[in-house]
Parts: C-alpha cells; sequence; structure tokens
C-alpha cells in the first residue's frame, strides 16, 4: 500500500516540475522579444545613459543600455 503513495507522490512532484520548467520557458521566451538593437542609433554605443535616453525619447522603449556582446551597441527593452 505504502508502495502505490510512493509512486503517486514522486509522479505528482515530478508534474508539478514539469509546469515549473515549461512557466520558466514561456517567461524566456517572451524577454527575448523585449530587447531589439536600437534603429536610431548610429556607432558604437560607449555611455548607456546616452542609449537610454534615446531609445526612451526617440523610440518609445522603457529603457536602453549599451551591451558589449557582439561590440558596443545600443539595445532598447520595450517591455
Amino acid at each position: 500500500m505504502a508502495y502505490k503513495s510512493e509512486i503517486h507522490y514522486a509522479a505528482f512532484l515530478a508534474l508539478i516540475f514539469c509546469f515549473l520548467i515549461a512557466s520558466m520557458e514561456v517567461q524566456n521566451a517572451e524577454a527575448l522579444g523585449c530587447e531589439k538593437p536600437s534603429t536610431t542609433w548610429s556607432g558604437p554605443c560607449l555611455i548607456s545613459d546616452d542609449c537610454n535616453n534615446q531609445c526612451i525619447n526617440w523610440e518609445g522603449a522603457v529603457h536602453g543600455e549599451c551591451s558589449f556582446a557582439l561590440g558596443p551597441e545600443c539595445f532598447c527593452y520595450f517591455c
């Protein structure tokens, strides 16, 4: 009898774990759509405050910052 309840408990925990992983993946996918390279910035981005002002005032973004992953580029965040 105890063996069946242990299996049910383990299955329940596995199901909860799967739901947690799925919800994190959805959040990550939504976050990826928020970040876009600035369409109005020209040249290398060296000062994040300038990038932030440009993204907010010219592109209607929530904020912006310099990203150095692929070179100094201004990225705007829309969510």
